[in-house]
C-alpha cells in the first residue's frame, strides 16, 4: 500500500492555492498514483489562516476509502475545544498543529490541553509549519526538541514530525529514537535531491528508516514526482564513492502502511452523521499498545511554559 501522508488542502485566499483545484477529478489525477491521501486542513489565527474541517470532510467524502482526513486546530483560539470535538463528530481522523504559524511553543498549557485530548482518542498529531518563510511565522517554535517534553509527559501520544523538521531533521531522528510514536514526513525534502540523500542515510545509519513515511507536499509537489525522486535519490552519488540507500528501505519508505502505523481504518462505503459526505474513520486507542511497548510513563508534574 503506498500512502501519501502529506497534502494539503489550501485556503482559497492563498497564493498556492490556485495551484490546487480540490475536485475529485483534479485530486484523482494527481494522487492516482497512491493507494491513500492524508488531506491536511491548516488553522493559525496569528496569519489568519483557517481549513474549516467541514471543508475537509466534505472533500475526504466524495472518495472515503483513499482519502483521510486531518483537520488544522489553532490551540490559542477561543474555539480550539470545539473545533477539535466538531471534526471528531465529522470523522476526521487526525489534527495538524503548526506551532510557528501560530505562534506558541508545543508546551503552551493551551496545546498541551489539545495534545492531551488527542492521546485520549488516540488521534495521532502532524507538526508542521507550512508558511514559516513567513516573517510572522516565529521559527524558534518549529524545532523539533520543543516536542520531546510532551512526548515524554502523555502517554500514548503520537506525534508525525512535518517537513522532515524543516531544517532540523537530527532533532527528527533525536526524538524518533527516543520515542516510539514519533515519526518523520520527508515532504520537505522531496523537491531537494541532496538534502533528501544526506536524510535518508542518516535515518539509516540510525537504524531509524522505519520511521520515515512518504508525503509529497502536494500541491507543491506531485505525488508521483516525489516517488520517482525517492526511487532514484542514488543517482546523486554518481561518480562518487559514497554509499547507496538501500532499494529495499527506499522501498518500505514508499510502500508503507502508514495507517497501521498510526492506528487508522478508513471504512468502505460507510459515512458519518454530522456530514452526509464525510467518512467515518477510527483510530484505534489501543493500536500502539500492540504495535510497541509502553516506555514514556507521565511524570507527575510538569513546567509548561507560555508562548513567547
Amino acid at each position: 500500500m503506498i500512502v501519501d501522508v502529506r497534502t494539503m488542502l489550501l485556503p482559497s485566499d492563498e497564493p498556492e492555492a490556485d495551484a490546487f483545484s480540490p475536485t475529485p477529478e483534479s485530486f484523482a489525477r494527481a494522487a492516482g498514483c497512491v493507494d491513500v491521501a492524508v488531506v491536511h486542513g491548516w488553522r493559525s489565527e496569528r496569519l489568519r489562516i483557517d481549513t474549516p474541517p467541514e471543508s475537509i470532510a466534505s472533500f475526504t467524502g466524495q472518495d472515503p476509502t483513499r482519502r483521510v482526513g486531518f483537520t488544522g486546530i489553532d490551540p490559542l483560539a477561543d474555539t480550539a475545544e470545539e473545533d477539535l470535538a466538531r471534526a471528531a463528530d465529522l470523522g476526521l481522523a487526525g489534527v495538524t498543529l503548526c506551532p510557528a504559524d501560530a505562534g506558541y511553543r508545543p508546551t503552551h498549557d493551551s496545546a498541551m490541553n489539545i495534545l492531551e485530548r488527542c492521546a485520549a482518542r488516540g488521534t495521532p498529531v502532524l507538526a508542521a509549519n507550512p508558511w514559516l518563510a513567513d516573517r510572522r511565522s516565529v521559527a524558534e517554535f518549529a524545532r523539533p526538541i520543543l516536542w520531546d517534553e510532551p512526548l515524554r509527559t502523555i502517554p500514548r501520544l503520537t506525534v508525525i514530525l512535518g517537513d522532515a523538521g524543516a531544517g532540523w531533521f537530527e532533532e527528527c531522528l533525536l526524538l524518533a529514537a527516543r520515542h516510539a510514536r514519533v515519526y518523520i514526513e520527508l515532504s520537505g525534502l522531496v523537491t531537494r535531491p541532496w538534502s533528501l540523500y544526506q536524510s535518508l542515510q542518516a535515518a539509516v545509519e540510525r537504524r531509524l528508516s522505519h520511521k520515515l513515511l512518504f508525503g509529497s507536499g502536494f500541491p507543491r509537489e506531485s505525488p508521483a514526482a516525489a516517488i520517482e525522486r525517492l526511487y532514484s535519490i542514488n543517482s546523486v552519488r554518481q561518480g562518487s564513492t559514497l554509499p547507496a540507500v538501500p532499494r529495499e528501505i527506499l522501498r518500505s519508505i514508499v510502500e508503507r502502511d502508514t495507517l497501521a502505523e498510526l492506528g487508522i481504518d478508513v471504512l468502505t462505503g460507510a459515512r458519518t452523521r454530522s456530514a452526509g459526505d464525510a467518512p467515518i474513520v477510527h483510530v484505534h486507542a489501543d493500536t500502539d499498545s500492540r504495535l510497541y511497548p509502553h516506555v514514556d510513563p507521565a511524570p507527575a508534574g510538569r513546567d509548561r511554559p507560555d508562548a513567547g
